[in-house]
């Protein structure tokens, strides 16, 4: 046996120390990583493996997606800064008057609806019902100015045509409108032609829609129809829904009407959003017949799927109105009444056996009324709110 004393050991070479300093210096930052320890540089050797060839697809570790940002919003939960969406419904729905007043305020940063919107440069390819879009436009002045950050284009445009596609996009980043929103009104007029049941003729135009986008920046916003079965959403092949960041639905039902949201990554539930289409005058044409346009006003209290009331519910409503009945002509011109007006005469017309379930009902009822919005309160007085169906303001 050879004694350990008698062993000769020879150096170590520069490769091997470099392994070494490598290894201890990995087992060192394995241990910071625990205590958020500042990392120490692992010494390369030859031995560490040789740096991955680049690659197309980059990994991403979990961390990486969580640091990541969240989405952004153009108008919160509804409509994000950037991607594709789509509103659609069906003709006469007045889908192309609420994309209108939703380019007017996102373009002021103004609310929409009650959410908030960050402003951004809009820019409204208008191809269809563009002879009305000046009339449009002026009624929309008489509810205040037009912002200078919406820019249209009302000419021709195939999105199917490359050179149109390119024309597209250097008009708005020459116009310094990129970064924004670019509406395209509507989608079947941008692809003359398309079948829009075929799922390669709809990829065509899903991909001339992504192009835009990347071309420009921020989100491109298509005004579709809805099929033949409103339930089944929009008109065309599946694909389109598919390849949308966010979607908005508008339904009408006589001159009801509403939208909600019926796709929204991280976004607002299908909330339904009633609203109406005002008429305004706008004097006459040359041949001496009314030339009238319409404005979007958003309104409390009913919608095109709005339950009816309960049969105390309605009790209670009719009690209201021959409550408010009893204010008429006076100073307030609103359709309003105090609550002990309400009250007693919601006492006379309920059928409860006591006093206690009287009060008991009345509380529920007027509970119920405020929260479907068809009564608003300040205090004790109760008032229809603007904007409820059939009020005459």
């Amino acid at each position: 046996m050879i004694e350990p004393s008698k062993i000769e050991r020879s150096e170590i070479t520069p490769e091997g120390q470099s392994l070494l300093d490598a290894v201890a210096a990995r087992q060192y930052n394995d241990i910071a990583r625990k205590y958020g320890a500042k990392l120490v540089p692992v010494p390369i050797s030859a031995f560490t493996p040789k740096p991955r060839p680049d690659t197309r697809y980059t990994m991403k570790s979990t961390g990486d997606v969580l640091r990541s940002d969240p989405i952004k919003w153009r108008v919160k939960g509804v409509v994000p800064e950037r991607g594709i969406a789509a509103i659609f419904g069906p003709s006469g729905s007045g889908k192309s008057f609420l994309v209108v007043d939703m380019a007017i305020n996102i373009a002021k940063g103004a609310d929409w609806f009650g959410y908030r919107a960050k402003p951004c440069p809009v820019t409204y390819v208008c191809l269809e019902g563009e002879a009305g879009l000046s009339v449009r436009l002026a009624a929309y002045r008489t509810k205040g100015s037009i912002p200078k950050g919406v820019e249209f284009i009302d000419q021709p445009v195939n999105l199917l045509d490359n050179k149109d596609l390119r024309d597209l996009v250097t008009a708005i980043k020459t116009n310094l409108m990129d970064e924004g929103i670019v509406i395209i009104d509507t989608l079947n007029r941008a692809v003359p032609g398309m079948d829009e049941n075929s799922s390669v003729d709809m990829g065509h135009a899903i991909n001339a829609c992504k192009l835009i986008q990347q071309g420009v920046g921020g989100l491109v916003l298509l005004v579709h129809h809805s099929g033949k079965d409103a339930t089944k959403g929009m008109r065309g092949h599946s694909s389109l829904h598919a390849a949308l960041d966010a979607a908005i639905e508008v339904k009408r039902s006589g001159d009801d009407r509403e939208w909600s949201v019926a796709k929204a990554k991280d976004g607002a539930d299908g909330k339904a959003h009633p609203f109406k289409l005002d008429v305004v005058d706008m004097g006459e044409d040359e041949d001496g017949d009314p030339i009238t346009s319409c404005v979007i006003r958003p309104c409390a209290g009913a919608g095109v799927n709005a339950k009816p009331l309960t049969q105390i519910q309605q009790v209670g409503m009719d009690a209201f109105m021959a409550a408010a009945s009893a204010n008429i002509g006076g100073a307030d011109q609103s359709v309003h009444a105090r609550v002990d007006q309400w009250r007693d005469e919601f006492y006379r017309r309920s059928t409860a056996d006591n006093t206690g379930s009287k009060a008991r009902s009345f509380h529920r009822v007027r509970a119920a009324l405020v929260e479907l919005g068809k009564l608003t309160n300040v205090g004790d007085v109760y008032r229809i709110p603007n904007g409820f169906p059939n009020q005459t303001a």
